[in-house]
């Protein structure tokens, strides 16, 4: 059997799409991934020795009025691109993984009636699912939240496929491999691969709030390149004990070490976070397409699992008054995860797959 997985563009749709992919190479399946091409994309998916076609396109939402139309007059080569691909590949099944390199790759697929599937990972659709989900045989969804707002011949719950690296890692050894101290309170700090520039100032300006705590809690902080000498001068300057890093490889191991995580909301963060039951303050990015990571946010804040607050209302005396509450009500944090992996879905990577073999079986029989 053979599948095709389009997607790419972030790492929101990367990640999940390679959880697929893994899970899939398991079962015997021939996996051909497409993308936008992107740096990134082209090392990780190295890396993992699985057969990468890029096509041409760019995202729409966020454009300039010119960025817009040179996408849309890329459209017809994506197009031809696409194609060819599932010419040379003759899949038995295409996935779309969300973003806009699977937009074209999926509209081509269904126009020549392969089977096909989407999926969506935000608990609003993007806008290339949107347009889809009429056209596609199956549409699968991380969030019950997001059936009402994209309409298919059959939707399907799954859940977001966290990678299976994240699961089974020991706290104390984990904590050990960063030189943390196994009774202090762990913060974990991240805004994927770039960092967060937003996250780094306010965190850094609720240190003097922590100073008289400073004995009882400990950083992972992952700010991106950029802004690393900043971040490591700041911690060494208020004598707090920290490992600061531009990302972490480890995140097994970082996700293990934290007692409560301070990030984006973005797809793959919030699925992994539930899925691991972590309690987090979420800050989502403003300017993400139809404001999806606020919607994300909102979701597991409503279960209990995490806080909020907006990236305008960002402080660090708000940072400050969370994490000094969390060392006085020690329950806290444990309540917040315990609420957070009641919407995890760990299984989801499998229940997709199922899907994933099931219509290609159905439909080649």
């Amino acid at each position: 059997m053979r599948a095709i997985i389009a997607g790419g563009g972030t790492g929101g749709h990367l990640f999940p799409a390679l959880a697929l992919a893994q899970e899939l190479r398991q079962r015997s399946v021939g996996v051909f991934l497409v993308g936008a091409g992107s740096l990134p994309e082209r090392a990780i998916l190295r890396c993992e020795a699985f057969s990468f076609r890029t096509i041409k396109i760019r995202g729409l939402k966020g454009k300039s009025l010119g960025g817009r139309l040179a996408t849309l007059a890329s459209l017809p080569q994506a197009l031809i691109q696409s194609w060819a691909i599932l010419r040379e590949v003759k899949p038995h099944v295409v996935v779309g993984m969300g973003g806009y390199a699977s937009g074209p790759v999926l509209l081509m697929a269904a126009l020549l009636r392969f089977p096909t599937l989407i999926h969506e990972q935000n608990a609003f659709p993007g806008l290339s699912n949107r347009i889809l989900g009429p056209l596609v045989d199956i549409v699968a969804l991380s969030f019950p939240e997001s059936v009402p707002f994209i309409r298919g011949k059959r939707r399907a719950v799954t859940g977001n496929p966290v990678r299976e690296a994240l699961f089974g890692a020991d706290r104390i050894k984990a904590g050990e491999t960063f030189g943390l101290q196994s009774h202090r309170l762990t913060i974990l700090i991240f805004g994927g691969s770039q960092g967060a520039r937003r996250v780094n100032l306010a965190v850094l300006e609720a240190l003097p709030y922590l100073q008289r705590f400073k004995e009882r809690v400990q950083f992972l902080h992952a700010p991106g390149e950029q802004d690393l000498p900043l971040v490591k001068r700041a911690y060494e300057e208020a004598g707090c004990l920290a490992e600061v890093r531009p990302f972490f490889q480890e995140m097994a191991e970082a996700y293990a070490s934290a007692d409560l995580c301070l990030c984006r909301a973005g797809a793959s963060t919030v699925a992994e976070l539930c899925a691991l039951g972590k309690p987090a303050l979420l800050v989502p990015y403003p300017y993400a397409a139809d404001d999806h990571q606020y919607k994300n946010a909102e979701v597991v804040v409503k279960a209990g699992g995490a806080r909020m607050v907006l990236d305008q209302e960002l402080s660090g005396e708000r940072i400050a008054a969370l994490i000094i509450e969390s060392l006085e009500h020690p329950d806290l944090l444990q309540r917040m995860g315990e609420q957070a992996k009641k919407l995890g879905r760990p299984d989801a990577t499998l229940r997709l797959a199922d899907l994933v073999c099931e219509l290609a079986s159905v439909e080649n029989s």
